[in-house]
């Protein structure tokens, strides 16, 4: 016959009980809860190649080729941070050429989010002269952008660029970190994608206006499908119209 459990052994017996319970109830939910990297299938991303076109509007390739400035510390970096890149020029039939810069990140952690331009001109040699917040039309609504006029030597280029975090268009470090932490609260660590479009040329009201219209026609040239890529969630406003 087997002895007895004392009052003392229950009390033991419960508090084992109760810390393995917890034990468990806790790696369980540091699973569930640990933010977890999107896949670029689940973001919507398609090789950028495949969606950008080479021609649209009165916009097309330019045979010459980029002139953006990199460094090859800068290009390797690049290759850390971002799963796919492009770096294009157009030209319209006026003879403009507006340099197009975008470049998608899978996760966005805090050491691999995007880095903004305006940080990456500085880390190149560049001079920033002008930094402003602002918004454009599109035809997928309004969308925040950040620009930014940066000058090395002779050289001055107006800058417009946005990132997309998740589903949210932000600008600038306060915005892209409440973005990360707000998807990180909902367990997902998001992607990301760098908008940058440039000019060369010392009048930066007209820049922005030519930078704009670009943006205009390239969002309305992309198959709707894949505004998510670029503007997150305001690519619900055309679909909604």
């Amino acid at each position: 016959m087997s002895e007895p459990v004392n009052d003392e052994r229950r009390v033991l017996l419960a508090r084992s009980a109760i810390a393995a319970a917890a034990m468990v109830t806790a790696s369980v939910g540091a699973v569930i809860a640990t933010p977890k990297p999107m896949t670029p299938d689940q973001a919507g991303h398609t090789d950028l190649k495949n969606v950008v076109p080479e021609k649209f509007g009165n916009w097309e390739l330019d045979a010459r080729g980029s002139v953006a400035l990199v460094s090859p510390e800068a290009a390797r970096s690049l290759e850390r941070l971002y799963s796919d890149t492009l770096s294009r020029t157009y030209m319209n039939d006026r003879g403009e050429r507006v340099m197009l810069s975008i470049a998608y990140g899978a996760v966005q952690s805090r050491e691999l989010q995007i880095h903004k331009p305006e940080v990456c001109y500085v880390s190149q040699g560049f001079e920033l002269i002008h930094m402003q917040k602002g918004e454009i039309g599109s035809p997928v609504g309004s969308i925040p952008t950040m620009r930014l006029v940066a000058r090395m030597g002779p050289r001055t280029e107006p800058i417009t660029y946005w990132i997309r975090s998740g589903d949210e268009v932000v600008r600038g470090w306060f915005e892209q970190n409440r973005a990360r932490i707000s998807s990180g609260l909902r367990g997902q660590i998001p992607d990301g994608l760098l908008f940058r479009v440039s000019t060369i040329g010392v009048d930066r009201e007209q820049a922005f206006r030519l930078q704009e219209a670009f943006i205009a026609q390239f969002l309305d040239a992309i198959e709707p499908a894949k505004h998510r890529m670029f503007v997150g969630s305001r690519a619900e406003v055309r679909r909604q119209s």
